[in-house]
């Protein structure tokens, strides 16, 4: 089966932001300007790294994950990416862990939190030759640990913004090919991120957090966000589509999915109303979280939809998993 690839095949660079047509414009301009503070970093770093060590010893890709990997950011964010390159490692490692720690305190200055899981290309786990890569990628889906998977599944949502984009698609192949060989990976991707919180009781008042900083709101990322980004994921990782945003998720799926690719609506009123939300937050952890006894009627029947499809959307996935599983 041949690898599905992004709508717009290119080298990705700074100032060529990718774009999803039906997109809002708040939500577009808000990726583009955290694409513009991340270039600005990012090139103030790579001048810096030259002056004290000289020129790029090696080709390679700068890519970020997480919600930036899925140009899903709010207004605060912090830093999730990491770096490979086509060369020897005991050539070119120090050089680029040393462009790696300067993007990341460059981005900081930003005002982009480190990433308190350590998923940074100032790490060496994120940060390594492709054929270091490959090997690390082939360890994690062998020896498939719930971390290891975690991990797995946290590239595959990379996103190069900078280089060779080829070098992250071929990293990308390699977990395809693992899921080839081995009929249990599948679900084992889907065990790891199918543990949804819930978000409602029997008696359909939604759940929120009962203690702790922030009692009193519901999880927009966990509880409504986590549902759609990680079933799209399976489907992705199923169909070999290297594409990083849920939105070009659902617009690059096969006609056989028309079922899935109707609830594109769904998620994208989402992530509008979730920006209106944020708007009123001003911390990283505020912006992911909301208090429904604040909101309007109408927005908590909205969340109540949203849950359910979103739930709905993620057992239609599971269940195309398992028929995967039994062929």
């Amino acid at each position: 089966m041949a690898i599905r690839k992004p709508w717009t095949l290119r080298q990705r660079t700074y100032g060529r932001v990718p774009s999803v047509r039906e997109e809002q414009s708040r939500t577009k301009a808000l990726h583009e300007a955290h694409e513009r503070k991340l270039s600005q970093a990012f090139h103030q770093a790579l001048r810096q790294i030259k002056k004290e060590r000289g020129e790029i010893p090696a080709p390679f890709a700068f890519f970020v994950m997480g919600s930036a990997g899925r140009m899903e950011q709010m207004q605060e964010s912090d830093q999730d990416h990491g770096l490979v390159y086509q060369g020897e490692e005991a050539r070119c490692q120090r050089y680029f862990l040393s462009l790696g720690e300067e993007i990341v305190r460059r981005l900081e200055r930003e005002g982009y939190a480190r990433c308190e899981g350590g998923v940074m290309a100032s790490k060496n786990r994120w940060c390594k030759s492709k054929k270091a890569w490959h090997g690390q990628l082939e360890r994690w889906m062998e020896d498939d640990s719930f971390e290891n998977i975690r991990h797995t599944l946290t590239f595959f949502d990379a996103r190069t913004v900078y280089g060779e984009e080829e070098l992250v698609f071929e990293l990308k192949a390699e977990v395809f090919s693992a899921i080839r060989k081995k009929n249990t990976l599948m679900r084992r991707f889907a065990d790891n991120t199918g543990r949804l919180p819930k978000g409602q009781n029997l008696f359909g008042q939604l759940l929120v957090k009962q203690a702790g900083e922030h009692q009193g709101t519901l999880s927009v990322k966990q509880q409504l966000l986590f549902p759609f980004v990680n079933g799209l994921r399976l489907i992705a990782l199923k169909e070999q589509m290297v594409s990083a945003p849920t939105l070009e998720r659902f617009r690059a799926l096969p006609r056989k999915y028309a079922e899935i690719q109707a609830y594109e609506s769904t998620f994208q009123e989402l992530l509008e109303k979730r920006m209106e939300w944020a708007e009123r937050q001003t911390t990283y952890s505020e912006v992911h979280n909301v208090y429904p006894d604040q909101l309007s009627k109408s927005d908590r029947q909205r969340i109540k939809r949203w849950m359910k499809e979103g739930r709905n959307l993620y057992e239609v996935i599971d269940q195309v998993i398992k028929a995967g599983e039994s062929r």
